[in-house]
């Protein structure tokens, strides 16, 4: 692992605490070493958690938009630039600097977590503050181990901190030590942090709720890892088909597979960990029921707003600063482009497939306003839209106005210029920088609904409480009731409702390997409709482990199978 050292940089306010509207006003901020900082008072505890909570924006993870490539691309149903998924979103893993981003990233975290749960625990301030900042230091450290274990496999542990003296040199631990450790961590989060109506939360911090749903998301992985013989059903295939010389795209069609266990998960008891990831879940919502305000916003797009950042369902955001060298990212520019001052738009490179389009029911929020679909593109004074069956919206326009408004000049293509741009990721607080303040939704309420819900129907079948929790996320949405549906039917759907709900959230490439049909999917699209390589192979299971990590640990003498 890279020795680093530790340094807390904080803003004049508290930095990462996401609905402080007045700290993401703050222009000023510093540059803190760890003998710097006291032991006595809440803000010096304050000062190491947002140390190691800046990890996510620094180079790490988000600054150079690095992080979320390994982490969102290979999946079936993104696309959009060519150029942008020469590697990872090709299957290129190893020809890439994306994962040594991916692996050093969340060692990053664990070693500045490792240091900062020493000193936190040496100070002598008020018990339940200590705590809750243990809390979120314990929780981002089982986070951290969560991301690695399910991109790498094996992978080492470290129990302290290398400044502290910890060998640099560990070998890689089992999958079931990782998780072990991992449940840990979380459960000692759980235990420490505050809840959401404790006395002294502050907005935007990591709570208790939080800590539960990501047990629960664990618990839920090791699960469906471990389940044999199931069946799922997905949505997809090729996009395009040949007739004569033109190739013209197609609709999604409907393919069942059986799905494999995953490697490491082979002797958990999948049933049990089912009931464990309900259970925790269960815990979430009757929090959210007994007065936790972390219920849903009432319409899909009010998610999104800058009002609400940090607030509601939103249970884990990363904070970030708009036009910050520093503290801003890429997101916005990436997946719907910012603003030039022409008034098209640049950028761009990543957005949702027509299939993943065609999951949606007409009126679905998610799409008819969480989708873009009128831009200017390039330098002309030309509008685009999207999707191309609103042709006739768009033909019509001059006598029946549209809800999109569409004019009837409005262009369309069958290209990689025109795809499902997701509107969640225009709500920063200027469209005219690059580098921009979305902020990243790690873990949303809408999720510990759909964990219930997926948990609850391996536990006991469909139930009326499982639909519930997985109608509340639809209805939110304005689409219609889920029902009637048998065991793997409903599994399927649910898996579905992940892919609507959540995309671009980082989850649709887990989802895919966590359930064992990652190859099947895959490779039924084989290259998509913007001639993106979705074909893999068995190696592409695991990511492989960057080669300075093998030349530079002595412990590690080879990589994953495959690399």
């Amino acid at each position: 692992m890279k020795k680093t050292l530790i340094y807390a940089s904080v803003l004049a306010m508290t930095l990462l605490a996401t609905s402080c509207k007045n700290a993401l006003e703050e222009k000023p901020y510093d540059f803190v070493s760890p003998d710097q900082v006291g032991t006595t008072t809440e803000a010096d505890a304050k000062l190491w958690v947002n140390g190691v909570l800046n990890t996510l924006n620094s180079g790490s993870f988000f600054q150079y938009a690095v992080y979320n490539r390994p982490l969102e691309v290979d999946a079936d149903d993104i696309t959009g630039k060519d150029y942008a998924f020469q590697a990872m979103g090709a299957g290129n893993f190893q020809s890439t600097s994306d994962i040594n981003t991916f692996w050093a990233g969340p060692y990053t975290l664990i070693e500045r977590s490792n240091y900062a749960i020493t000193k936190v625990s040496s100070m002598t301030i008020d018990e339940k503050v200590k705590n809750n900042a243990l809390g979120q230091l314990y929780f981002l450290r089982g986070w951290a181990y969560y991301m690695l274990v399910r991109a790498f496999g094996p992978v080492p542990i470290f129990k302290k901190s290398v400044t502290e003296g910890e060998s640099t040199n560990q070998p890689r631990a089992s999958v079931p030590d990782v998780y072990a450790h991992i449940i840990e961590n979380l459960k000692t989060a759980e235990e420490k942090l505050y809840t959401r109506t404790t006395s002294g939360y502050e907005t935007g911090r990591l709570s208790q709720e939080a800590a539960k749903t990501l047990l629960a998301k664990v618990y839920l992985t090791m699960a469906s890892g471990a389940l044999k013989g199931a069946q799922v059903t997905v949505m997809g295939g090729k996009q395009t088909e040949r007739v004569g010389n033109i190739v013209r795209r197609i609709p999604p069609t409907a393919s069942t597979y059986t799905k494999s266990v995953v490697a490491g998960h082979e002797n958990f008891d999948a049933a049990q960990y089912f009931k464990l990831a309900r259970d925790k879940a269960k815990e979430v919502i009757d929090m959210q029921k007994a007065g936790s305000p972390i219920d849903l916003f009432s319409t899909y797009m009010q998610t999104w707003t800058i009002a609400n950042r940090g607030k509601g369902e939103h249970l884990w955001q990363m904070s970030a600063i708009s036009g910050s060298e520093i503290f801003g990212n890429f997101l916005s520019y990436h997946y719907v482009g910012y603003t030039l001052p022409s008034g098209s738009i640049d950028g761009n490179l990543y957005a949702m497939s027509d299939h993943w389009y065609e999951l949606f029911e007409e009126k679905d929020q998610r799409i008819t306003e969480g989708v873009q679909h009128r831009w200017r593109m390039f330098s002309s004074a030309a509008w685009h839209y999207y999707p191309a069956k609103d042709s006739l919206k768009v033909k019509n326009s001059a006598t029946v106005p549209t809800v999109e408004g569409y004019q009837p000049t409005d262009l369309y293509s069958p290209d990689q210029f025109h795809t499902a741009k997701l509107s969640k990721f225009l709500q920063v607080t200027d469209r005219n920088v690059q580098r921009s303040d979305f902020p990243f939704p790690f873990l949303r309420y809408a999720e510990t609904l759909l964990i219930f819900a997926e948990a609850d129907n391996e536990v006991n079948g469909p139930t009326a409480e499982g639909y519930e929790a997985l109608n509340k996320v639809r209805k939110r949405s304005g689409a219609s009731e889920a029902k009637g549906m048998n065991q793997q039917q409903l599994r399927s759907f649910i898996l579905q409702e992940r892919q609507r709900e959540l995309a671009l959230e980082g989850h649709r490439a887990w989802d895919l390997r966590r359930w064992g049909i990652y190859l099947q999917a895959m490779n039924a699209i084989d290259i998509d409709a913007n001639n993106i390589i979705k074909r893999r192979q068995e190696k592409h299971l695991l990511l492989p482990i960057p080669l300075n990590e093998i030349n530079g640990n002595t412990s590690i003498n080879e990589n994953n199978p495959g690399w």
